[in-house]
């Protein structure tokens, strides 16, 4: 009787706290998942990777950085996205219609331009 108990108490206890999963979803999600890579680089000084820049999916709440190398991946279900690029003291890029394929990643690299520091800031700078 105490084996049968410790057995039930397992299985329940295992049942409750373990993961739901479905048995599709090992099928439909391989075949969903697609994804952009890609290095965003500076056009100002010898075409460097940027670290830390922003990588945006306009109209949705999906965002990454950039690694120390200037590298990205965004992992997104096929279809057409706008990505906005970004970067502190650099000018945003959108870029769109940008597509996603599944099992096939998309290329995305991109190069960002400096601002342009206004001539009166920089006169009264100087002095």
């Amino acid at each position: 009787m105490r084996l049968l108990l410790v057995i039930l108490l397992l299985f329940f206890s295992t049942f409750l706290y373990s993961q739901s999963f479905e048995v599709g979803s090992f099928f439909s999600d391989s075949a969903m998942k697609g994804k952009i890579e890609g290095v965003v680089i500076d056009n100002e000084v010898n075409k460097e990777p940027l670290a830390f820049a922003s990588i945006s999916v306009k109209n949705l709440s999906i965002e990454t950085t950039t690694d120390i190398d200037g590298s990205y991946v965004l992992n997104l279900k096929p279809g057409t996205y706008t990505l906005v690029y970004s970067f502190i003291g650099y000018k945003t890029i959108e870029v769109k219609d940008v597509v996603v394929a599944a099992n096939n990643p998309t290329l995305q690299n991109q190069t960002l331009q400096a601002l342009q520091i206004e001539s009166g800031i920089a006169l009264a700078s100087s002095h």
